[in-house]
């Protein structure tokens, strides 16, 4: 039998169970199996009693994550491990992140008021319009003035439907700056030089400011017509660009309020959406008392497609694991780390298949704090099962030049 020449990380990334490890492996390269292989490793051990009921698997895919389970079991079976094994692997979590969070929110969501049991609304447009209906007033969290200022030039529908896109992705609490002054003498004194769209444009602005100034209810921003003219165009952006990122601030202020309010009314009706399984369970392990609680259930967590992870998913994983009066998020403090043997993650910085929530440099950050500052190692699985030796030669050829690790791309790997 020809020896992989991977072979040795492989063994330890099955064996070594008291170490966190951070594989990347590339696609084909048996990840699946390798996970397998180390909680079947787990059952195998002397303390397999006490682990496997505190085995957390996360994939993303509920499909994939029964597929490993049922791989393992059927070994288990036939290995003949004993009643008591089985039936603590049966207490092991393979799952979803989203499904491990809602386990989170039922046994420990008490501890934010939250009302149980839950339920996921995964089509929230009656809800949404209900919510809509029952507002009568936004941007309380503004200074009057501030507020009928901001919804002189920004229409309210564009303020709530800004908070409904940003799901339960918890938007930045900002100190809001005086509004500032404006003043367009500079470009009132741009010579048009026979250029009717620069006139054009002035006689706009001259309106708008009469508006602006006045008690119009809703104002539309002044059209720019010298799409033909460079440098009037960045000029006239330049002296807007104080009143639009006041504007853009106090819009995600609103929005961020509009937000919180929305979420307090579904959860009033015992309803969640994924985002917010995903923020309330960040704010479990945030919370004191819960985090306390959380981490004495030992968690043993393997991470599966590390790569298509967002920064709270991996916030809730890793702060599961960490000892149990950790305290602050460790990717920010880089205290009290991951405990051995309580953390390990597979991916591959060469592909993400969930391309809107993937974020490959923070999953990249991750796996090098892990390195650095938590004691865990770095594996790699390179050889891959699915080519033959002329395709894997065309691939390692032609990828050579475009994977080179610069701009944002990723490093090539043989």
């Amino acid at each position: 039998m020809v020896k992989l020449s991977d072979e040795s990380a492989r063994a330890r990334f099955v064996s070594e169970l008291t170490r966190n490890f951070s594989v990347v492996a590339s696609a084909g390269s048996g990840k699946t199996t390798a996970i397998t292989q180390r909680v079947l490793s787990i059952a195998r051990s002397k303390n397999a009693l006490e682990i496997l009921p505190r085995l957390v698997v996360v994939t993303f895919a509920n499909r994939a994550a029964d597929e490993m389970q049922q791989r393992a079991r059927q070994i288990l079976l036939e290995e003949n491990l004993g009643t008591e094994v089985q039936t603590a692997f049966n207490r092991a979590f393979f799952g979803t992140i989203h499904s491990f969070c809602m386990k989170l929110l039922t046994d420990f969501g008490h501890y934010l008021g939250l009302p149980a049991p839950l339920e996921l609304l995964s089509d929230d447009a009656d809800l949404w319009a209900e919510f809509c209906q029952s507002q009568t007033r936004i941007g309380t969290s503004l200074a009057e003035a501030d507020r009928v200022l901001l919804l002189r030039l920004v229409q309210a529908r564009d303020l709530m439907e800004l908070a409904r896109r940003a799901g339960s992705a918890a938007l930045p609490g900002l100190e809001l700056p005086p509004c500032p002054t404006t003043n367009f003498a500079e470009v009132h004194a741009q010579p048009d030089k026979g250029n009717e769209n620069i006139s054009k444009s002035q006689a706009e602005l001259r309106d708008w400011e009469k508006r602006y100034a006045g008690d119009w209810e809703y104002l539309r921003w002044p059209p720019c017509f010298t799409a033909d003219n460079a440098k009037f165009t960045q000029l006239w952006r330049e002296k807007f660009s104080p009143l639009r990122k006041w504007i853009s601030d106090a819009a995600i202020c609103v929005a961020a309020e509009v937000q919180r309010n929305y979420r307090d009314f579904r959860l009033e009706r015992g309803l969640v959406t994924y985002g917010d399984q995903i923020a309330l369970a960040k704010e479990l392990l945030q919370h004191p008392q819960a985090a306390a609680r959380i981490r004495e259930q030992n968690f043993v967590v393997i991470l599966d497609e590390a790569q298509d992870t967002e920064p709270a998913q991996f916030s809730v994983l890793l702060e599961c694991t960490r000892p149990t009066g950790a305290k602050g998020e460790w990717m920010e403090t880089r205290a009290a780390p991951p405990q051995p043997g309580r953390f390990c993650m597979v991916g591959d910085f060469q592909q993400s298949i969930y391309r809107d929530r993937a974020d490959l440099p923070y999953y990249r950050a991750v796996h090098d704090a892990l390195v650095k500052d938590a004691g865990a190692e770095a594996l790699t699985f390179s050889v891959t099962f699915r080519l033959d030796q002329e395709q894997l030669r065309f691939v390692n050829e032609t990828f050579r030049a475009i994977l080179n690790d610069t701009d944002r791309q990723v490093r090539f790997v043989e």
